[in-house]
């Protein structure tokens, strides 16, 4: 399992207009790049799972609003979540103020890929690095629940146990970056 912040840019490297075009008009949010962490888990068979996607998004100011925004709508509005649902196919996407891993994602993240397999009697062993929202007691508790047997990877060492991220994190970015052009 791998965590990464994948970096893409708001504004195309290359026209879309044919040769000869007297304009160009690109639509941006008056940035020029964004950044999302990328959660990826295969098993040791090389197979990959639905990746955890984080975007940073700002939380309601209305206690009940922010709530409810992180209950149904994985931390979005609304509105934004009435355009993103849609682009949940193969993949899961939550946002948040930082628009980074925690604790609460970690629950999530091991509900969502180990709470629903055929086999729960057996254990599963899931590598994590040494994040500090990977090892706090309610995600030790929801792993146990779920039979998930987690190993903490050393500091310094995550390269060693993790060599899928170089595999995984290119297509990954490269789909990323083309379904944003193709959504504006």
């Amino acid at each position: 399992m791998w965590f990464e912040s994948v970096n893409y840019a708001y504004v195309p490297t290359s026209t879309v207009n044919g040769r000869g075009a007297n304009a160009v008009w690109v639509k941006c949010a008056w940035k020029s790049k964004e950044r999302v962490t990328a959660m990826l888990l295969g098993d040791s068979d090389g197979n990959k799972t639905d990746p955890f996607l984080v975007f940073k998004t700002r939380p309601s100011k209305v206690a009940e609003t922010a709530r409810a925004n992180l209950v149904f709508r994985h931390g979005f509005g609304r509105q934004l979540w009435d355009d993103l649902q849609h682009l949940e196919v193969g993949v899961q996407i939550y946002g948040n103020r930082a628009g980074w891993w925690n604790s609460e994602l970690s629950i999530e993240f091991l509900c969502y890929h180990f709470g629903r397999r055929e086999n729960m009697h057996e254990p599963v062993l899931l590598l994590w690095d040494d994040f500090s929202g990977h090892w706090r007691q309610d995600v030790l508790i929801c792993a146990r629940l779920l039979n998930v047997e987690l190993m903490r990877v050393p500091p310094g060492y995550t390269y060693v146990c993790q060599p899928a991220d170089v595999a995984w994190n290119r297509p990954l970015k490269e789909h990323l970056r083309k379904q944003w052009i193709q959504y504006f």
